[in-house]
């Protein structure tokens, strides 16, 4: 075994990741190879049972896979590709808090395939056919990108994460008080880890699909997969947000500029404790404007997330980056607690 950097110690994630479920707890690299006993297709994220020959006596390892469903989806990786009495072989990092339990970057499946559940990985063993993966991962998302002004759907379509690491560019200029709520975060036991929906905004800032739905009332109805997300979006609303209750979503007003491309929402009354999973908290007078724009061919939407709150940032803070129209759909996330 070896032991990773320290940038994966519980202090240091705030400012290094935003997944939806912590990896804190894993830390050491090990592989193993054993029986398969038992899978669980769900979010947030499969899982699965392997029993291992250790000098004659057989222990029982829960894998969990690197990534959600949806980044199963886009690698290739199906649950029919597993049954029950397979023999794999894991590679992966083992939990420090709960014995006998792996989180799997890689498995190498039994008619041989490598199949890599983090999507920005190289491969483990290099030796076969491979699933998912940086390589895959880009070349399977040039080719998905939908013929969108043929389609002419403008904003409201299904949009996706473009790239297999997380790239979206964050500016998180934290207060002191933040700094020392954030202290005290813990990675694995908090309300994501709970299938508890983010709040906004950072109910907008995932690496999933999200769908933009013109209802045709003067409302849009914006869905994010993970968790399963819903806001509803008031075009132009003459309502007094002071006069609405607060809720995790919050009150959203939109306006459209130039010319129909960009769309800027407007989000306050938000009644949410926490910004994502970075530990940062937010108080009741936090508010956001997001801005999302449309590229001439409607193939993609470059996003800006803008970020006030005078208890959480010294100044605004920002979310920014692009998704892609890759025809994708989506279903329920359907959390279920590990």
């Amino acid at each position: 075994m070896r032991v990773l950097a320290p940038a994966l110690l519980p202090f240091l994630m705030p400012m290094t990741a935003n997944a939806h479920h912590s990896r804190a707890e894993y830390v050491e690299e090990l592989e193993i190879t054993g029986t398969l006993v038992d899978i669980e297709w769900r979010n947030p994220h499969p899982g699965f049972v392997l029993e291992v020959d250790v000098d004659g006596e057989i222990v029982q390892w829960t894998v969990e896979g690197w990534s959600s469903l949806n980044g199963f989806t886009r690698a290739g990786i199906t649950e029919d590709q597993f049954r029950i009495g397979d023999r794999l072989s894991v590679f992966g990092r083992v939990s420090q808090r709960r014995e006998g339990r792996i989180l799997s970057t890689h498995m190498l499946l039994a008619d041989g395939t490598e199949a890599m559940l983090r999507r920005e990985a190289e491969p483990h063993w290099g030796e076969s056919a491979t699933l998912g993966g940086r390589q895959n991962w880009e070349v399977s998302t040039q080719a998905a990108v939908v013929d969108a002004t043929a389609e002419n759907r403008g904003m409201f379509r299904v949009w996706s994460y473009p790239t297999p690491d997380y790239r979206t560019a964050r500016h998180l200029p934290v207060t002191d008080h933040a700094r020392e709520v954030m202290s005290q975060w813990d990675p694995v036991d908090n309300y994501v880890m709970n299938c508890q929906a983010k709040g906004m905004p950072g109910s907008m800032t995932t690496p999933n699909p999200y769908e933009f739905i013109d209802n045709g009332d003067g409302t849009l109805t914006i869905r994010g997969y993970e968790l399963d997300v819903v806001r509803t979006v008031h075009i132009d609303n003459v309502v007094d947000p002071s006069t609405v209750p607060p809720s995790p979503q919050g009150y959203s007003v939109a306006r459209w500029e130039n010319d129909g491309k960009t769309l800027v929402i407007h989000t306050s009354r938000i009644d949410f404790p926490w910004l994502a999973t970075t530990g940062i908290p937010l108080s009741e007078d936090v508010e956001s404007i997001e801005r999302y724009t449309l590229s001439d061919d409607q193939t993609r939407v470059d996003f800006l997330i803008t970020i006030t709150d005078p208890v959480a940032f010294t100044e605004p803070a920002t979310y920014e980056y692009y998704w892609l129209a890759l025809g994708e759909e989506f279903g329920q996330y359907d959390c279920r607690i590990q």
